[in-house]
Parts: structure tokens; C-alpha cells; sequence
């Protein structure tokens, strides 16, 4: 065995402790499971209470533990840190623990638990809380699950790891749905001592995984995580992820608005874009993207694509579908269309593209089969859907126009729509979806990404040199930097911010810098400006569509209500208030568990809606990902001007990487100008004592 793990995945000898002979207990099952689904190495009990006749027997486990490639632990808590510390110290390789009562219990369970780790020292152990493990090609079932008792199906190039060890046979049990076979699970538990990344690691290191399918319900280690995503980049390999749950984030302040709504789906989601790793919503469609991503398949960032029907509404819905995905479904070359009418299929309908089969195209399955050559051979397409529907008569039929498509040397696809019972079996894993909706949560699975703009070094070199500028403006100390100050900073930043005058004290505000002239005809903004009124429009100390007359009566009032609240350093500013196309937040936060990220949402009295959509860009931002989200936010916000808002992106980014000091930043809102171009016309900044740390 070259690496500690593979005692875990592929031992020559288990042994059992806390074997019973009483049946549905975890070690009985153990063994009974063993042993039906193949296993052909040693299995031993391990001090038995009673003798078993059926099995060798390890009286003592310091002195024969050497003996044993993989210890099964099925004994109560208070019992299990002594089993793992005498396997252990008898040279047991690795220990699977099933045993509850650990850290998921409170405090007393994690000082067991930390007990359980230094038992265990450096020796692999799985769990505790878990529910073992499945190796196939060593057909080594080691788990309780009844699941592993239905027919297995063939090994695939598949791998499952997950802390939910139901939820993960769940999964498992959709996967051979679709005749998508995995050949090895692995669930974590409380991960005491090997993490669902450790084990994730190893498994996408073996030649025959492919693709790692991960169920996470808290992610303990985020650059463990993307460290993951990367290395599967690197190896042609492929890892997807469904989360549900809370992380073990929290502590944020909330100070900001960006603060109070940057929650663990919005970082979650930044990490795994970053790295490379597909999220999958839901169960089904974690199975659908694992079914796609076993076959070899990449699509162009845009593909042109072929859809051939038996049903014209239903060639409709899939072009429909195929647009809000980004693909095209495009008129056929007229050399394709040409050969395409020459072949008179029996019973087409049309030959545009979507491509109307009729009812009846099945009678001439060779005619079928030169259609799809046709269409092989064109190069102007990357891939072919085909739409049959039930085939009760003659599913023989359709099975083998199933594995037609899967020898063509385009991508091809088949929606077989209400098959008979069973007809799915056996065909090809990834060509055939039982439905629309499974194949378009599969397609984006092999849709490659755009590839990112090319990096401008002359331009990075200026952004770099602005963040340094406007980091040094920042005070000392922690605290919190309010627009008066803010304003300047971002300003020197090269953020475009709204022109602004100061004033503190009753004085006519148009002595003060405020002219009539410049703005004639336009309201104003008055609001106060102090430290201790971070959140000023909630106490009344902002006004909107103030008329250039009333300027200074309105400043007068603000300034007399901070002073019967007793707010520090008092000032009024005064701004034009201008006309815009909406409004938008740019924020940033140093989470205690992702790091730093920007994050971007809607602005104004909608910049804590949690039901808003919202972008976050992890820091240091990779290359690519503003652009990727200043395209997303123009596509939402019509009217915006990508390249403008991407460049302040990018300053903001640079900015908040180069000042750790920097805790919390809010500009909010950044209007979109008429011109399509980004304004700021409120900030704020929080600092801390300390750089924070940045753990992922």
C-alpha cells in the first residue's frame, strides 16, 4: 500500500469490534454486508465477547493489530478513545468509527472527540458519526446502509464524499437511476481526523475518478476547498458540490449594509466559481451534472447546436431552453439542409432546424442513421439533441438509435420522454434524460467558460498604484470612516464620487461653496455627517429633493437634531441630487471564515433586500472575475456601462487587498449615471486595530 488511505479503500484484512451475533446489529451487518457483495479478503472478529465460529478471531488488539489493514468500530463512545488508542498503538493502518456521541452532542461530545484525535495520532480514521465506506473495485462494502444491498451496477468513473453519510447514499441511489455508476463513497461524519477534503484529495488522485461529487453541509477548511477545485483543473478532472446548510462563518460585523446581507451562499458561491467547482442546487441535479460530466464532453462557451424531434412543441421548448442557457439552435448550412431533404426521411415534418421528425420517422431507422451522419459531419455544429417519446412497441428501436448517437463524433443527446419500465437500462451513461429538464441541468456541466480578457499589465500597474495612494489616507486605528473622510479616500482611489460641500455650523450653506447657478433647477441631498450616526437616514438625518432655497434652513435642522442626540464631529453635507437609471451597492467584507471578498447588489432602499440577487469577487480577485461580474450586473441592469463599472471593480478590489486594516467598505448607492457610467454618492468605511487574517 503506497498511501496511508489505501488501507481505507482497498484493505486485504478488516476486522470487527463490538461484533454481536444478534442480526441488524452494525457489526453483524458489517460482516453480512461484506461477505454478500463479494469481499475477498480476510475478515476478523476483534475480542469478541463470545466466541464466532464463522470467523478468526484477534484476541488482543496491541498485540495482533498489526494484523489488520482496517478496523470497523462499532462500539459505544466512552468506549471507542480506548479501541482507537490500542489500535493504534497495535498497528492497526486505519480505523472506520460508526460510533455517535461526539462533538454533534455539545461540549462534553467534543472533548471526546478531541480525546478521539489524540488517540488516533496519525493514523487514518474515518468518522466518528459516519457511515462508513464503499471501494467497488476492491469490493470492499464497508457500511451498514441497506443501500448497498440492491444490484450494484457497474464501476463508473465516478466518486462520492460527503458529511451527510444518508444523504450521500441518497445521492448515490440517483446516480445508478440514471446508469451512472460511481465506484467509491466515502462519508466523513464529524470529521475528527480525516476532512472531506483529505479524503476528497486522495480519491480525485486515482486514474480511474474522473469526476468528485461532494455533499456539504459545513465547509470547515474554504482554501482546502478551492485547493481542490484548482487541482482537479490541473488534472483534466472535474468536482461538484450540493451544500445545504450553515457554515461555520459568523462573527461579521454589521456596520455596513454590504455586512448585514453577505451571507455564506454569497462566498460559497465566489469560492467555487473561483476554483473551478460546479454547484449543483438540488439532488437531482447534482446527479445530472455528475451523469454529464463522466463522459468527456466540452461545448464552446456559446454552441451551436442541432435539435431533432418527433414532437415540433417540444423541438420548441428545448430551443427555448437551449437560448436561456446561451446556446444557439441555428438554421442549417445549405449544404446540410440540402442533404437533409435529398434523404426523404419517412414521415419528416420539416427539416429546419429544430428538425421535425414527424410520428413515424422510426419506420427507416437506416434513413435515421444517415441523418445523424449528416449532421456529424457538419462542422458548423458542436452537439445534437434528439427528442423520442414512450417507444412501448419497439424499444428496441430507440435503444439503438441511443447507441448511435453515443458513437457519433459530435456530443450528442437523447430525451427519451415516458420510456417503457426498463427501456433506460443499459443505455449509454450521460446520452439519454428521461426528460427535458435532466438534460438542461446536465448541459451546463459542458459548457466551457468564457476565457477571461487578457490581463493589461499597464492598466494593473495604475490600479495598483491608486490603492496604494488611497490606503495611505486611511486613519489609524480602529473606527468608523464616514463620507466626509470616505469621499475623499475613494475619491483618491479614482472612484467617481458626486461633488460634495461641508458645512458645520447655521452659516447661509451658499456662503459656504453651494451655487445656485450650476445646479439651477435641481434638488439637493442634505445629510449629516459623524461618527456615531453610521446608519444616519435611520434617524431622520437625511433629506432627499431639496430645493436650492431651502438649503440652509434644512442644513440648520440636521445640524440642531444631531446636537440633541449628541453626535460627535457634526457636519452637513450638501450634494446635487442626480438624475440616474438605478442604483447599485459595492461593498467589502473580511469574513472570519472565507476572507475578504467585494460584493455587489442593488443599492438604496434595496441594498439589504435578502432576496436580491448579489455577485461577490473573493480577494485577491482572480483574472476574469470582475469582468465576469461587471457583465453580469450590465445584463441586469440595462443601461450600465461594463467596461466603466468593471474599473471600478477593480479599484475597489485592489483597495480593500492592499489595506487589511480595512474591515468593512459600503458605497451604497452608486448610481448608474444617465450615460450609462458609475457615480458614488454615499460611503462608508470600518477599520479595525489589526490586519485581519485572511483564512482561505
Amino acid at each position: 500500500m503506497s498511501h496511508p488511505f489505501d488501507a481505507l479503500f482497498f484493505p486485504r484484512r478488516i476486522g470487527v469490534i463490538g461484533l454481536s451475533r444478534r442480526p441488524g446489529t452494525w457489526g453483524r451487518r458489517v460482516v453480512d454486508v461484506l461477505k454478500a457483495g463479494g469481499y475477498e479478503g480476510e475478515i476478523h472478529a476483534v475480542e469478541p465477547r463470545e466466541p464466532d465460529e464463522d470467523l478468526p478471531t484477534i484476541g488482543d488488539l496491541v498485540r495482533e493489530g498489526h494484523l489488520l489493514d482496517l478496523l470497523v468500530v462499532a462500539v459505544p463512545a466512552d468506549s471507542a478513545v480506548n479501541v482507537v488508542e490500542r489500535a493504534r498503538r497495535g498497528g492497526v493502518r486505519a480505523v472506520v468509527l460508526f460510533t455517535a456521541g461526539f462533538a454533534e452532542i455539545g461540549d462534553q461530545g467534543r472533548e471526546l472527540q478531541e480525546q478521539l484525535q489524540a488517540a488516533a495520532g496519525d493514523m487514518p480514521l474515518l468518522g466518528p458519526n459516519c457511515l462508513g465506506l464503499v471501494s467497488r473495485p476492491a469490493s470492499a462494502q464497508v457500511t451498514p446502509s441497506a443501500y448497498v444491498e440492491r444490484p450494484a451496477p457497474p464501476l463508473g468513473p465516478l466518486a462520492i464524499v460527503t458529511q451527510s453519510g444518508a444523504m450521500g447514499f441518497v445521492l448515490a441511489a440517483l446516480l445508478d437511476q440514471r446508469g451512472a455508476a460511481f465506484s467509491y463513497y466515502a462519508s466523513v461524519g464529524n470529521e475528527a481526523c480525516l476532512s472531506l477534503t483529505d479524503v476528497g484529495s486522495y480519491l480525485l488522485e486515482r486514474p480511474d475518478v474522473r469526476v468528485l461529487g461532494l455533499y456539504v453541509e459545513q465547509v470547515r477548511d474554504p482554501a482546502a476547498l478551492a485547493g481542490l477545485g484548482r487541482r482537479a483543473a490541473e488534472l483534466g478532472k472535474r468536482v461538484i458540490v450540493l451544500k445545504s446548510g450553515v457554515s461555520e462563518a459568523g462573527g461579521r460585523a454589521t456596520l455596513s449594509h454590504t455586512a448585514a446581507v453577505a451571507g455564506d451562499p454569497l462566498h460559497f458561491g465566489a469560492l467555487c466559481r473561483d476554483s473551478g467547482i460546479a454547484m449543483a442546487e438540488d439532488d437531482e441535479t447534482f446527479a445530472d451534472l455528475m451523469t454529464a460530466m463522466q463522459r468527456p464532453v466540452a461545448l464552446p462557451p456559446r454552441p451551436r447546436l442541432a435539435v431533432l424531434s418527433m414532437s415540433g412543441g417540444a423541438g420548441a421548448v428545448i430551443a427555448d431552453r437551449l437560448a436561456a442557457l446561451g446556446a444557439e439552435v441555428p438554421e442549417l448550412g445549405p449544404r446540410t439542409r440540402a442533404a437533409v431533404e435529398a434523404l426523404e426521411l419517412s414521415g419528416i415534418a420539416a427539416s429546419d432546424n429544430p428538425i421535425d421528425l414527424g410520428g413515424q420517422f422510426y419506420r427507416n431507422t437506416e434513413s435515421f442513421g444517415e441523418l445523424l451522419k449528416i449532421l456529424d459531419q457538419d462542422s458548423a455544429l458542436d452537439g445534437i439533441i434528439c427528442y423520442f417519446t414512450f417507444g412501448d412497441q419497439f424499444p428496441e428501436v430507440f435503444r439503438e438509435l441511443a447507441l448511435n448517437l453515443a458513437d457519433l463524433a459530435t456530443p450528442a443527446w437523447l430525451v427519451w420522454a415516458c420510456p417503457p419500465d426498463g427501456a433506460l437500462d443499459g443505455t449509454p451513461p450521460g446520452v439519454v434524460h428521461a426528460s427535458i429538464a435532466s438534460l438542461m441541468r446536465a448541459l451546463p456541466a459542458v459548457i466551457r467558460s468564457p476565457e477571461p480578457e487578457p490581463v493589461d499589465e499597464r492598466a494593473t500597474a495604475a490600479v495598483k498604484a491608486a490603492a496604494a495612494r488611497a490606503a495611505c489616507r486611511l486613519p489609524l486605528g480602529p473606527g468608523v470612516v464616514t463620507e466626509v473622510l470616505a469621499s475623499g479616500i475613494l475619491g483618491e482611489l479614482g472612484v467617481p464620487y458626486v461633488e460634495s460641500v461641508d458645512v458645520d455650523d447655521a452659516a447661509p450653506v451658499t456662503q459656504a461653496g453651494v451655487s445656485p447657478r450650476p445646479h439651477e433647477g435641481r434638488s439637493y441631498v442634505v445629510k449629516i455627517d459623524s461618527p456615531d450616526a453610521p446608519h444616519r437616514a435611520r434617524l431622520g438625518l437625511v433629506r432627499l429633493e431639496v430645493p436650492v432655497d431651502d438649503l440652509t434652513d434644512v442644513a440648520a435642522a440636521l445640524l440642531k437634531r444631531a446636537a440633541e442626540l449628541g453626535l460627535r464631529d457634526a457636519q452637513a453635507a450638501v450634494q446635487p441630487q442626480l438624475a440616474h437609471r438605478g442604483e447599485l451597492s459595492v461593498g467589502a467584507v473580511r469574513d472570519p471564515h472565507y476572507g475578504p471578498a467585494v460584493i455587489v447588489g442593488p443599492g438604496g432602499d434595496r441594498a439589504e433586500d435578502a432576496g436580491a440577487a448579489r455577485h461577490a469577487i473573493r480577494l485577491p480577485a482572480r483574472p476574469g472575475a470582475v469582468q465576469q461580474v461587471a457583465s453580469t450586473l450590465a445584463a441586469e441592469h440595462p443601461g450600465l456601462e461594463p467596461v466603466s463599472f468593471a474599473e471600478v471593480l477593480s479599484l475597489v478590489c485592489e483597495f480593500v487587498a492592499q489595506a487589511p486594516t480595512v474591515a468593512e467598505l459600503d458605497i451604497n448607492p452608486l448610481l448608474v449615471s444617465l450615460d450609462g457610467t458609475p457615480v458614488a454618492v454615499d460611503s462608508l468605511i470600518v477599520l479595525t486595530a489589526e490586519s485581519a487574517g485572511d483564512p482561505a
